[in-house]
């Protein structure tokens, strides 16, 4: 007697091919200062330190998607989280249907590359946040 064997198949990350039709763009005056009043400690980060946030329409896997800002350097700690947004990116994000990640994080002399998927099949309004100590 014949036996079938069940295969697992697994499936990770997007089918989408890798597209870039556009790098993110920084909004300008987006950056708000992290100076902890002078306060020591591990709460305390450094006076340089700063939030500020990308936009960008698209999807798909993009393995080395480029952030330009001349404050990070190759040694920055630099934090991303992403989102979708509607009409606009400062007042109307929200979690939509799509499947959204950021992977990698790799500051570079003037900004950082991402690992970035947006699991849609269309191009989506997307704000990457950003905290920086550089």
């Amino acid at each position: 007697m014949a036996t079938m064997t069940e295969e697992k198949i697994v499936e990770t990350g997007s089918l989408l091919k890798e597209v870039i039709s556009e790098l993110p763009k920084h909004v300008k005056g987006s950056e708000k200062s992290l100076v902890n009043d002078g306060k020591v400690g591990p709460e305390a980060f450094a006076a340089s330190a700063f939030t500020t946030y990308w936009t960008w329409h698209g999807n798909g896997v993009v393995q080395r998607l480029r952030f330009n800002h001349p404050a990070i350097n190759a040694n920055s700690r630099v934090i991303v989280s992403i989102s979708e947004y509607g009409a606009s990116p400062a007042t109307t994000r929200f979690i939509g249907s799509a499947r959204m990640n950021v992977y990698n994080v790799a500051p570079f002399n003037g900004g950082f590359l991402a690992w970035v998927e947006v699991s849609w099949a269309s191009a989506l309004n997307v704000r990457f946040d950003v905290f920086v100590e550089p």
